[in-house]
């Protein structure tokens, strides 16, 4: 494997961990808020929190990107950048869209 692909691999289990720590901490520290936050469900939510450090360190080393980029519709992604609304709104209309999309999500 080329370096390039080696740092690469790196920098993926790098994302993979902070974002896995970041997930059992905000679970952690509000269970509900971080589900969410996450757009888990009850399931990934406990057992993502019942994680041991080595268990989170073996789910990390994948070599694929275990979090999901939860923007994969443009409409949305347009309308969360354009800053129309500004500062405390923009924040509040975005949170609004994400809990629908989350929503709309489950519901499926």
């Amino acid at each position: 494997m080329p370096v390039t692909d080696n740092s690469l691999l790196n920098d993926i289990r790098e994302v993979n961990l902070s974002y896995l720590m970041l997930a059992q901490r905000l679970l952690q520290e509000n269970f509900a808020a971080g589900m969410f936050r996450l757009g888990f469900d009850v399931d990934v939510a406990e057992t993502i929190v019942r994680l041991s450090p080595a268990q989170l360190v073996k789910l990390a080393g994948s070599n694929s990107l275990i979090c999901a980029f939860r923007f994969n519709d443009y409409q949305l992604l347009s309308a969360l950048t354009q800053d129309v609304l500004g500062g405390v709104l923009q924040q509040a209309h975005s949170t609004i869209l994400l809990s629908q999309k989350s929503f709309a999500e489950s519901a499926v």
